[in-house]
């Protein structure tokens, strides 16, 4: 039993641009790769986690791409399982853009304002999945304490959240919370950056987004996942993607020449999409300054030229800031305390359990209840026996 993951593919979108036509057909087409993927390696289903669109309330021409790439997947005899994210989820509106896929039979949506438990017939046999839509953490954290396990013998969960393994102050809910140990794979949404993790033994995946939507989740390689199910232990296969659009960033600009120079090391003949560039302003190194009106001159040509789509300069004001661009969604560098205690200890569960005991401050019922799990699991236990020995 073979499954495509992805996540975040935001049709619709044209960020980091405005109502440009071409960035909003990225998009479309690495969407259409990732169709085309799971056509290639015979998949039994494609599991998408959430943020399938990019906004509530889609234009035609979004439901028209997005149907074109999903009959072909269904033609091809590929089911396509969805969940709900933030940008899925209109909030007055009580009606998802899912369900119109749903309704055409190009999708079955798992999961839209609650989480809900399916036992599902694929080709390869019967899967359980249980599904989280986005939500608040607060809201996470009740649902996850009245979920309802499948009935089956292999079961995986989909969820559009933040873990906090991640080290972000504004995460759902942690691993342990989420009971990984009761499936074979969790599936997760909402990063837009690949990263995975092995928790009890469990793969954590989070593919990132197909497209970079800021400068700050730039990156030369893209991904989906293949999880392999067929055996007791699950192999997870990475591919890369090829179809999305690069952005690339020439940081510290402080002269004309500089930035002259910095152009001159980017290979723009080998990509095959003319990227988007940001170029972020420095202090001037000389009393003739960064020569800014030059400088997009520049950049002007190049986009003549067809060598770039757009470009986007940073004034130095903005580049000082602790954000050198646009919004930042997430940094998987951020240096929050968790984040830290993962670091040091390069154990996920003992650091969970530290965690746990931090952030419990002085509940002494909650304390009580983390080190009962601890010595009950025997596993744990063990671990941070021989952590206190190196010490």
């Amino acid at each position: 039993m073979r499954l495509l993951h992805v996540s975040d593919t935001h049709l619709g979108s044209s960020e980091p641009l405005r109502a440009s036509r071409a960035r909003e057909m990225d998009f479309y087409e690495v969407f259409e790769e990732v169709v085309d993927i799971a056509i290639r390696e015979r998949v039994d289903a494609v599991i998408h986690c959430g943020d399938l669109f990019d906004s509530p309330d889609p234009r035609p021409r979004v439901y028209y791409h997005a149907i074109k790439s999903l009959k072909k997947l269904a033609d091809a005899g590929i089911q396509f399982y969805v969940i709900a994210g933030q940008h899925d989820k209109h909030r007055r509106v009580d009606i998802s853009p899912l369900r119109i896929l749903e309704e055409v039979g190009v999708a079955r949506v798992l999961a839209v304002s609650r989480p809900e438990t399916h036992s599902l017939k694929l080709r390869s046999g019967e899967l359980g999945v249980v599904a989280i839509p986005y939500a608040e953490p607060d809201i996470v954290q009740k649902w996850v304490k009245e979920l309802k396990k499948p009935e089956v013998s292999r079961s995986i969960l989909m969820a559009h959240l933040l873990v906090k393994e991640l080290g972000f102050p504004w995460s759902h809910i942690s691993l342990l919370e989420l009971n990984v140990q009761d499936y074979a794979y969790i599936a997760l949404g909402d990063l837009h950056r690949r990263y995975d993790m092995i928790y009890r033994g469990v793969p954590v995946v989070y593919p990132g987004s197909p497209e970079a939507l800021k400068i700050d989740e730039r990156s030369d390689e893209r991904f989906i996942a293949i999880a392999d199910l067929s055996s007791r232990e699950v192999v997870v296969e990475w591919v890369k993607l090829s179809r999305f659009r690069k952005m690339m960033l020439i940081e510290n600009v402080g002269s004309l020449g500089e930035f002259s120079k910095a152009l001159s090391a980017l290979n723009f003949a080998s990509i095959d999409k003319p990227p988007i560039l940001y170029v972020e302003l420095g202090k001037p190194r000389d009393t003739h300054g960064t020569d800014e009106k030059n400088i997009k001159a520049k950049l002007d040509e190049l986009v003549r030229q067809e060598l770039i789509l757009e470009y986007r300069i940073i004034p130095p004001e903005v580049a000082a800031t602790e954000s050198t661009s646009l919004d930042v969604e997430v940094d998987v560098e951020s240096p929050v305390l968790s984040r830290v205690i993962y670091e040091v200890l390069r154990d996920p569960e003992v650091a969970e359990f530290v965690v746990k005991i931090l952030e419990s401050g002085e509940d002494v019922e909650v304390v009580k209840k983390i080190t009962q799990e601890v010595v009950d699991g025997g596993k744990l236990l063990s671990k941070l026996e021989k952590l206190v020995s190196r010490r």
